[in-house]
C-alpha cells in the first residue's frame, strides 16, 4: 500500500502544528493574558480616572488640552498593540528560543539593553524636547502646516482626500516610501552618517533595534514631513500609512531568518535583505522598505541565505548608558557639515563650474 500521499501531507501540515503548538505554550498564552489584562487595566483608567480635557497653569497663563484620551491611545498604540502583535509573529515563527523577547530579557546582552533603552527613552516626553533641541527644531515642523505655505505661495494644493481610503493609504504609502529611500540614502552619505551609525552600531538584531536612532535625525524632514507637503489627505489614510510603516520597521528588524521569498524580492523587504544591510560592510544598499526603488535606484542585493554578522567598525559602549557616543556622532556631525562647506567655498573659488557630487554616491560612504 502506497502511504506516500499522507505521509507528504503530514510533512506539508507539519509546520502550521508547530505554530499552533507554540500559541499554545504556557509562556505565550501567560504573556498574552498579561498584555490583554495590562491593556484592560489602561483602558479602565483612562476612561474613569484621566479627564478628557485638562487645564494646565503655566507661568501664569492658562492652557486647556483637549482630547487628552485620543492623544494617549495615539501615544500607546505602538507599544500597546503594534509592538507586542509584531513580537507574537516573531515567536510564533523563530520560537521562545531565538525571540526578541528571550533575547531582550533572558539573554540581556549589552546591546540588547542599548534597544530597550532607546525605545523606552522615546516613549518618553522628554525625547521629544531633546530631539527637538539637537535638531534645532526640525522634528516640530508640521507638514500640513508647510502644505499650506506652499499652496498660499504658488497657489498648488495637490490633495487627495476625499478618494476611497483604500486608495488614498495605498498612495501615500508609495510615496512615503519613495522620499523614505532617499532619506535613507542621505543617511549613508559623508556627512549624515556619523547620525545614522548608531542604529548600525546594534550588533544584534531585536524588533526593537528599529527604535535604536540618533535623536538629531536631519534627514527625517525627507521622509517624514515631505509627503505632507506635497499631498494632501484625509487624517484616517495618513494614520494607516503610518501603522502599515512601523509594522514592517519592527519586522524587518526581527529575529525572523527568512528572506519572504518572492515577496522579499518584490513586495517588502525581508530581514536577511535589511541584515545584509546592516552587514559590517557599510554598503549602501538595501535601503528601501520596498524592493522596487532599490531596483529602480540601482542599490537592490540580493539577500544571504541565513544570518550574518552585523554592526559597525566605530567603537561604542552599548549597554543603557550610551549618551557620551551620542554626544560624539552629534559633534562629528557638525565638523563634517564645517568641513563640506569649507570644501565647498573652496571648490567654488578654484572651479565655478563644477558639477556637484552626488552625496550617495560611493565616493562618499
Amino acid at each position: 500500500m502506497d502511504h506516500s500521499g499522507p505521509i507528504s501531507a503530514a510533512r506539508a501540515l507539519g509546520p502550521f502544528f508547530v505554530t499552533i503548538r507554540r500559541l499554545f505554550h504556557p509562556v505565550a498564552l501567560s504573556l498574552v493574558a498579561t498584555h490583554l489584562a495590562l491593556l484592560a487595566l489602561g483602558w479602565w483608567t483612562l476612561r474613569h480616572l484621566v479627564p478628557d480635557t485638562v487645564v494646565l497653569h503655566l507661568f501664569g497663563h492658562v492652557q486647556l488640552v483637549h482630547e487628552v484620551h485620543r492623544r494617549v491611545i495615539d501615544r500607546t498604540l505602538e507599544l500597546g498593540a503594534l509592538l507586542p502583535a509584531v513580537f507574537l509573529v516573531e515567536y510564533l515563527w523563530v520560537g521562545w528560543r531565538e525571540s526578541s523577547v528571550r533575547h531582550l530579557l533572558v539573554e540581556r546582552t549589552a546591546s540588547g539593553w542599548s534597544d530597550l533603552a532607546c525605545y523606552f527613552f522615546q516613549l518618553a516626553p522628554v525625547s521629544t524636547m531633546v530631539a527637538g533641541i539637537m535638531s534645532f527644531g526640525v522634528v516640530y515642523v508640521s507638514g500640513e502646516g508647510l502644505r499650506c505655505l506652499f499652496a498660499d505661495a504658488t497657489g498648488i494644493d495637490i490633495s487627495i482626500a476625499g478618494a476611497p481610503l483604500l486608495l488614498q493609504t495605498a498612495i501615500l504609502f508609495l510615496l512615503y516610501t519613495l522620499l523614505d529611500y532617499w532619506s535613507h540614502r542621505l543617511d549613508h552619505s559623508r556627512v549624515f552618517w556619523p547620525l545614522h551609525r548608531f542604529h548600525h552600531a546594534a550588533e544584534s538584531f531585536s524588533v526593537l533595534t528599529a527604535a535604536r536612532v540618533h535623536p538629531a535625525m536631519f534627514t527625517a524632514v525627507v521622509g517624514a514631513i515631505l509627503p505632507g507637503v506635497l499631498l494632501g489627505s484625509d487624517p484616517a489614510a495618513l494614520a494607516q500609512t503610518g501603522i502599515v510603516i512601523i509594522i514592517i520597521r519592527l519586522l524587518i528588524h526581527s529575529r525572523i531568518e527568512s528572506n519572504f521569498g518572492w515577496v522579499g524580492r518584490w513586495v517588502v523587504q525581508s530581514p536577511l535583505h535589511h541584515r545584509l544591510h546592516h552587514s559590517l560592510n557599510r554598503m549602501p544598499i538595501n535601503l528601501a522598505l520596498l524592493p522596487i526603488w532599490d531596483r529602480l535606484f540601482g542599490t537592490w542585493r540580493g539577500a544571504p541565505r541565513e544570518a550574518m554578522r552585523i554592526g559597525t567598525p566605530a567603537p561604542y559602549r552599548h549597554g543603557a548608558w550610551f549618551v557620551p557616543d551620542l554626544w560624539r556622532d552629534y559633534c562629528e556631525f557638525w565638523t563634517g557639515v564645517k568641513t563640506l562647506a569649507f570644501e565647498g567655498l573652496v571648490g567654488l573659488k578654484q572651479a565655478p563650474h563644477a558639477p556637484p557630487q552626488d552625496l550617495a554616491s560611493e565616493a562618499d560612504v
